[in-house]
């Protein structure tokens, strides 16, 4: 166990340390025969200068590991154990003072009566055992608890399987314990051995002992206690009965009593008679613990506890709120559900709910880190990088009518929540409605490889190539965790900062990126709290409006398979997933009625004595975003110009082959250019088509094409080239 610390001995060794040695050499040496003594020579001056040094009391405590890591929560509150080892169960380090007096006691009794008073040998019994093993007898041992302890760090001591130790084990040995001795108290040498001793069974270190014989920590132990853990150590795989007599000869030198042998008897059979299992470990949090460890970052052979930044108070309370609202979801074919609360400044996980229990079907799977289909919840994150590229403001104003878009598998022509249309809007109203036939057009503005790659840069992981999803990215086609999600929406609450989550409390490694500008991360974060634009999707009185500052968001995937509710306050960020495992369809729920009453009973039990508001941008950022907003919208609330028009697709030079599997009407190729003007038009080799107030799709012919963008003058000012075969 000790191998890792292991490093070449000095010749400057403790100066007690060879004292000991040349006292106890001299003493062996002067009844020695001569042919033997050179031996006795280099075994007693070589071995430390071709031996490793033992490790220091210091490094073998930070080397050990307990058979089972504890987590606490925020508070220091125990809520789950995982055995990591499985080869033995011991328990966490005990220090000296946390074993009661009368243990400590019992044991230096029973095992090395003089402990206190010998420098770690025995001389007289570690000679006699030397003359008997030199002359081909048995070697009686006479092992003190120092001697026992080296044997436990140093692997080279143990003895082969049912052989005792040869003469070249116990001189060197007798090298090790004289260094332990110099450089470890008596304190130390104590507080190791039982730390590290093996009982019967798998029970490693008398911390485990008393967990596997009596179901309760060490510290509770009582004398009676105390004396059969003393008496097994000798052997502990002994027959009850000599066990027994061992615990009754122990009380009777320890509080001369032997009247109560008997009894003691009894209780010694039925302590060893009974099933070893350890008690039930704590084991509240078993799927965020799994977490912790694979996400966290731990090597779990270097640790014994971890303290997480779990409130566990909350957790217990927002379980059964999940649980609540799903119960009464039931009809509507909803099973399960998932929360997770985010600290917004640090990171900190807060709770960690991944299903509703053991009521779930699926109680082993995590559904906060499944990966699924997120519906609307992408549609902040296409709105605000047009807001950085400066090719939209939140005055801008969009078209939210019927749109078909030519894609791989035909035309793509998608439908509102409601399956109604709201003409022209502003991109307040669009983004805190959640339309979407203005979010595509959003994402038509975009460059989609610099979305997706917006989205990796938020920690999403294991995305398609853009093509892959084509122009339903915007309604979330992507499969996205609720884990990565509601990360990224705390991007937003901390200004356009990201960071990772983390784990563990008082984490210090945390590493912030920007993403998006302050400012930027202030207008989404002001739409999504804008009760009066949501009211054109939403209505007034809904789940989403709280009495203190949040922003928040809605989604539902395609055939009503998963709902979504996410948003942030001023301290905190909280991500809701309601659905079914499986994958079926949910009946007519939809985010504001299946995740959104659960996300605003979580916000509500934090906010219970706390306050949230949604701070103003610094003046001068404030005075720039009202000019830009100024530039960006025109008096006729148009999408803002741009100061030069070009043709994005087609692309000049492209060549496009008419599929005969697509029956003629439902083959088109989209027209789009970088900014939209009714006083534009566009023009196919010389005939006027549309103005450009929007994209267009044109039903192709074979021949070659001349596509011009006109101003109101007719002058060209873009032009692209293609061919259709």
């Amino acid at each position: 166990m000790i191998s890792s610390f292991h490093r070449m001995a000095s010749a400057n060794f403790d100066c007690v340390g060879l004292f000991l040695r040349i006292k106890l050499f001299f003493s062996f040496f002067s009844q020695q025969k001569n042919q033997i003594r050179l031996y006795f020579v280099i075994l007693f001056f070589l071995f430390p200068t071709i031996v490793s040094a033992l490790p220091t009391y210091q490094e073998v405590k930070a080397s050990y590991v307990p058979s089972d890591i504890s987590l606490y929560d925020r508070k220091n509150e125990l809520i789950q154990r995982l055995r990591i080892r499985k080869d033995f169960r011991s328990e966490e380090w005990v220090e000296y003072e946390e074993f009661p007096k009368f243990l400590i006691d019992s044991v230096i009794h029973a095992e090395d009566k003089r402990f206190f008073e010998h420098g770690g040998v025995d001389g007289n019994a570690i000679l006699s055992s030397l003359f008997a093993g030199l002359r081909g007898s048995t070697i009686r041992g006479a092992s003190t608890i120092s001697m026992q302890l080296v044997t436990l760090l140093d692997p080279e001591l143990q003895p082969r399987k049912n052989q005792r130790k040869s003469i070249f084990q116990k001189l060197k040995q007798i090298n090790r314990v004289i260094e332990l001795e110099s450089i470890w108290n008596k304190k130390e040498i104590v507080t190791a051995y039982l730390n590290l001793i093996y009982f019967r069974g798998e029970l490693k270190g008398i911390a485990s002992a008393s967990k596997g014989l009596f179901r309760k920590s060490v510290s509770s132990i009582t004398p009676n206690e105390a004396y059969l853990l003393a008496a097994l150590i000798r052997s502990p795989q002994s027959p009850i009965e000599k066990v027994s007599k061992r615990v009754c000869a122990l009380k009777w030198e320890r509080d001369g009593k032997t009247s109560d042998c008997e009894e003691l008897s009894r209780f010694v059979r039925e302590s060893l008679f009974r099933n070893l299992d350890y008690p039930q470990q704590p084991s509240h949090v078993p799927l965020y613990a799994k977490s912790v460890f694979e996400l966290g970052e731990y090597n779990q052979l270097q640790i014994q506890k971890i303290e997480t930044s779990l409130s566990f108070v909350y957790q217990k309370k927002i379980e059964e709120i999940l649980r609540r609202n799903i119960k009464t979801l039931e009809n509507r074919n909803v099973k399960d559900g998932a929360v997770i609360v985010l600290e917004n400044k640090t990171g900190n996980v807060i709770v960690y709910v991944p299903n509703i229990g053991k009521e779930s079907s699926v109680s082993q799977l995590d559904l906060i880190r499944t990966k699924r289909q997120v519906g609307s919840t992408l549609k902040p994150f296409v709105y605000a990088l047009n807001f950085e590229q400066k090719k939209l403001t939140p005055n801008s104003i969009l078209s939210d009518s019927p749109i078909g878009i030519p894609v791989y598998q035909g035309i793509y022509r998608p439908l509102n929540y409601d399956k109604s249309y709201k003409g022209n809007v502003t991109v307040r109203e669009s983004l805190a409605s959640s339309l979407n036939i203005p979010a595509i057009r959003a994402l038509s503005f975009l460059d989609v490889n610099e979305f997706v790659s917006l989205l990796e840069n938020l920690g999403i992981q294991e995305l398609q190539y853009p093509e892959f999803y084509g122009p339903s990215l915007a309604l979330g086609a992507a499969d996205i965790s609720l884990l990565e999600l509601t990360n990224a929406y705390r991007m937003f609450a901390n200004a356009g900062m990201y960071s990772q989550i983390q784990w563990k409390k008082d984490a210090t490694n945390r590493i912030q990126k920007r993403i998006f500008s302050e400012r930027v991360s202030y207008m989404i974060s002001e739409i999504l709290s804008d009760r009066e634009a949501r009211s054109l999707g939403f209505g007034w009185d809904n789940f989403l409006s709280t009495s203190y500052f949040t922003a928040v968001k809605t989604g539902t995937s395609q055939d009503m398979r998963d709902n979504w509710c996410i948003g942030y306050s001023e301290l905190y960020t909280v991500g809701v997933w309601v659905g079914n495992p499986t994958g079926s369809p949910m009946l007519d729920v939809s985010g504001i009625t299946g995740a959104a009453p659960v996300w605003r009973e979580t916000m509500d039990l934090l906010h219970e004595s706390l306050s949230s508001k949604l701070h103003p941008i610094e003046e001068t950022n404030a005075s720039e975003m009202e000019l830009n907003l100024e530039i960006f919208s025109s008096n006729e609330h148009q999408i803002e110009k741009t100061k030069s028009f070009r043709i994005l697709t087609p692309v000049s030079g492209s060549i496009f082959a008419l599929d005969p599997d697509i029956p003629n009407g439902r083959q088109k190729i989209l027209f789009t250019i970088s900014s939209y003007d009714v006083s534009y038009s566009y023009h196919l080799n010389d005939v006027f088509l549309a103005n450009a107030k929007e994209p267009y799709l044109w039903e192709p012919k074979k021949g070659e094409y001349r596509l011009e963008i006109k101003d109101k003058d007719q002058k060209v000012v873009s032009l692209s080239l293609f061919e259709v075969r």
